[in-house]
């Protein structure tokens, strides 16, 4: 298994087979769930494994498997959720799947705390990639500051490739920001920014552990002020 490769070479899909996954790789999955650590130590998100039969919306592809993710209000519900489940995307890259972050998708039995799903399994077509076919900014609109982890946070997937993320490095500290919104008319409609900073604060974690470096995300006081149409989300310690 290895998560840090597969920021620089994963790229998502909508075209699975209907081959179901073994089940034996289902529990390997959960249990590298059961592994991850959150993003904040009080998060609570939940999930539900499910298959076709489980699940509603317009746009939604064809896949075996979808997970459902779940969480009740609390500090940051939508970043926390995007840190935990990139993970998921990873892991399932990294063992020869593939998936796909769906913002339509709803379950058939509707729930409150339902935030977003995500689709998986064989892939119908090559899920590789290189450098120089993802679309992203370029590190200086996205950064202030250098700090080498920062380039796998740039190509992290996000909802409309808006990339709402900002970054200022200072004192070996990395503060966090989030595009209030997406600019566009699809923008207008799009609620999951906060997720997509998550995303993106998933690559950076993988990329300190690759590098030998700690990771804690804090709120803090005292961060610098926010970029214009951006706000503070929290801190790379």
């Amino acid at each position: 298994m290895d998560l840090y490769s597969s920021m620089f070479t994963r790229k998502s899909t909508r075209n699975f087979t209907s081959r179901p996954l073994p089940e034996s790789k289902l529990k390997e999955l959960r249990g590298f769930i059961e592994t991850i650590r959150p993003l904040l130590p009080s998060a609570k998100i939940t999930y539900k494994l499910v298959g076709p039969e489980g699940v509603k919306g317009m746009g939604v592809p064809e896949a075996p498997h979808y997970l459902l993710i779940y969480g009740a209000e609390q500090p940051l519900r939508n970043t926390c959720a995007g840190f935990l489940f990139q993970h998921v995307d990873l892991y399932l890259f990294s063992q020869g799947y593939a998936s796909r972050w769906i913002g339509m998708i709803k379950p058939k039995e509707s729930a409150a705390d339902f935030i977003i799903g995500m689709a998986f399994g064989e892939p119908q077509e090559p899920v590789n990639r290189g450098l120089a076919d993802f679309d992203r900014k370029s590190l200086k609109e996205i950064a202030e500051g250098k700090d080498s982890r920062i380039e796998a946070a740039r190509l992290a997937p996000s909802g409309l490739n808006g990339q709402p993320w900002h970054f200022i490095v200072n004192n070996g500290m990395i503060f966090v920001y989030c595009k209030k919104k997406i600019n566009g008319l699809p923008g207008m409609m799009y609620k999951l920014t906060d997720l997509d900073v998550g995303i993106a604060l998933c690559h950076l974690a993988v990329a300190s552990e690759h590098a030998g470096k700690p990771f804690e995300f804090v709120i803090s006081k005292g961060a610098p002020a926010a970029p214009d149409g951006f706000i503070y989300l929290g801190t790379v310690k």
